[in-house]
């Protein structure tokens, strides 16, 4: 079988969830199943391919789909010609965006809605290429992946298809995450706080991952609590995060909110590692790659009792709704005085977190694959 995949994500250091998703997923598939073939089309030629095999053909088209204008071209007018030469079994594309005129099976993988529930959280560009294409990837698709239960249902909900149709392949935990080695909190408080206890939000900044309500929690718990916590805000900016911004400065505790940048994934360990909790409690969110993470490094989380996180949490999690800082400030003091429940939280959420793996991921995304193609043969 000839098994075509969109490499635009597809990167050595992936910059998101769906980056990681590409990047891991793609290279499951391909140690798993070396008697298949894959050819992997991307924009932009790879200096060091960042997935490699004996099986494996990387194809660039000549033009870099920075705008979606681009992605529609690139998509609908230089992408199937490369199908129908290689005689593409299947076409997989991981970040949701398939050709519309070909006849090649294809499984879009369509992590969340966020452009229909939320579409001011998006630039107008974007936001009305979703909406009006991704309806059209649903309907047309082979086989519809997502990440998790809740998106399954929305999708095949929102988009008025079978659910049938829609295969849950859920994202995985790296196996470099585990809890810290003895001493290594420590270190890790001594290097980014001044020795401090924190608070950690992770993800890309965006209006949905609703940052101003973190800050908002943190202030509350600062008033009403003794101690010196910091509240660490790791990851790199997106877009439309000027009031992120503005709350910073006006904050009476602004000198205690520190930003870290985009950290890799050694870095990231320790800092959820060294975390009193990972306080992550966005709008709408398709799976929470930073939640598993946590988890399996041993670190309590505050989640968003809406969307995937209760389902993803696996009920190892405080959860309390996104629109109340209150109850998120009161979370916070839960975990600082309660140490019985936080060791609950972290052997709970260690054990929820063995649940996911990226080869369980490249398992899920094969038999997408085998049921795509038998119910085209």
């Amino acid at each position: 079988m000839i098994i075509a995949i969109n490499a635009r994500t597809l990167r050595a250091v992936p910059r998101d969830g769906i980056g990681w998703f590409t990047r891991e997923v793609t290279a499951g598939i391909i140690r798993d199943h070396p008697g298949h073939r894959f050819v992997l089309i991307g924009d932009r030629r790879q200096k060091e391919p960042p997935v490699a095999g004996d099986n494996v053909e990387y194809v660039t088209l000549p033009l870099r789909t920075v705008h979606p204008l681009l992605w529609r071209f690139w998509h609908e007018v230089l992408l199937p010609p490369v199908l129908k030469r290689i005689k593409a079994d299947v076409f997989i594309a991981p970040d949701g965006i398939m050709p519309l005129r070909t006849d090649v099976p294809c499984i879009p993988v369509i992590h969340d809605l966020n452009h229909e529930h939320r579409p001011a959280d998006i630039p107008v560009r974007e936001r009305r290429f979703y909406r009006r294409f991704f309806p059209q990837y649903a309907r047309k698709a082979a086989r519809v992946a997502t990440v998790s239960q809740y998106s399954a249902e929305d999708i095949a909900s929102t988009y008025g298809i079978d659910p049938d149709r829609v295969d849950v392949v859920p994202n995985g935990v790296a196996g470099l995450f585990s809890p810290p080695l003895p001493g290594e909190a420590e270190k890790t408080r001594e290097d980014f706080t001044g020795g401090r206890p924190y608070f950690l939000f992770v993800s890309n900044f965006s209006p949905r991952k609703n940052v101003e309500a973190v800050i908002r929690a943190f202030e509350l718990y600062r008033r009403s609590n003794d101690g010196e916590h910091v509240l660490l805000l790791a990851g790199r900016r997106l877009y439309l995060t000027r009031e992120t911004d503005r709350m910073v400065a006006a904050s009476p505790y602004c000198s205690d909110i520190l930003f870290t940048g985009s950290v890799g994934r050694d870095v990231l360990r320790r800092l959820y590692g060294g975390a009193e909790a990972l306080v992550f409690v966005p709008w709408l969110e398709g799976f929470g790659i930073p939640v598993v993470e946590a988890q399996r490094c041993g670190t309590p989380c505050i989640l968003s009792d809406t969307t995937s996180l209760p389902e993803v949490s696996g009920g190892a999690a405080l959860c309390v709704s996104p629109a109340d800082a209150e109850a998120i400030a009161g979370a916070m003091a839960r975990l600082v005085s309660d140490g019985a429940l936080r060791r609950r939280l972290s052997a709970d959420g260690m054990q929820n977190s063995l649940r996911y793996t990226w080869e369980r991921s490249a398992r899920e995304m094969w038999s997408s694959i085998i049921r795509s193609t038998n119910s085209n043969s």
